[in-house]
């Protein structure tokens, strides 16, 4: 996996292309981890979306992710680090931007 720092990972992310920035990294398909942290509502949205092919983890806790459908970027607040990695997902994605 492709070590990157903050401001790159953007480029990575609208590639969706593996990459590793700290706690934020993007990686192919889509697995929730046993260390999540994301609302039984989202959780469900994404155990239930079909065909993710790309996720955006923020330490570990999807923050975002691609299917067929384009992409999703979970509204839920976390901490202020995590914010910073919602941002740049948004940024990066801003042209393909499918619900949050």
């Amino acid at each position: 996996m492709k070590q990157v720092n903050q401001r790159d990972a953007e480029h990575y992310i609208a590639q969706r292309l593996e990459f590793r920035a700290s706690a934020l990294e993007g990686k192919d398909g889509g697995a929730l981890s046993s260390s999540h942290r994301l609302s039984q509502a989202e959780a469900n949205l994404f155990i239930n979306t079909p065909e993710i092919d790309y996720t955006v983890y923020s330490y570990n806790t999807p923050i975002a992710w691609h299917s067929p459908k384009g992409w999703h970027i979970v509204e839920q607040k976390f901490s202020n680090t995590t914010s910073r990695h919602q941002s740049r997902v948004r940024r990066a994605t801003s042209s393909e931007l499918v619900g949050a």
